[in-house]
């Protein structure tokens, strides 16, 4: 595989949020530039430009991920809530009887 393909694949597995096979991808483009002699300056440029890049898209699904686990964390607080309201109005537990 050569740089474009794994640059390609890195993107892929991005998108498809495989972030273990992106992972691996990285590994695999890290080894591949060091065993070249020299790195082009522009293929050097391209991929810190696709890095950060992925960085932000990173970013923005980690903060989507953390959204949902508020509104998660909300919505189990409000159950609870509801629950001990339900045991006093009723004077039993929640979904027995």
């Amino acid at each position: 595989m050569n740089i474009d393909d794994i640059e390609r694949e890195i993107d892929d597995a991005i998108d498809n949020e495989d972030f273990e096979r992106a992972s691996k991808l990285l590994e695999e483009r890290e080894k591949l530039l060091k065993s070249m002699k020299n790195i082009p300056e522009e293929l050097a440029s391209r991929i810190i430009e696709k890095d950060k890049e992925r960085m932000e898209k990173i970013k923005s699904m980690m903060k989507e991920v953390v959204n949902i686990v508020k509104k998660s964390d909300a919505f189990q607080k409000s159950l609870e809530s509801y629950q001990k309201v339900h045991n006093n109005i009723y004077g039993k537990s929640w979904g027995k009887g």
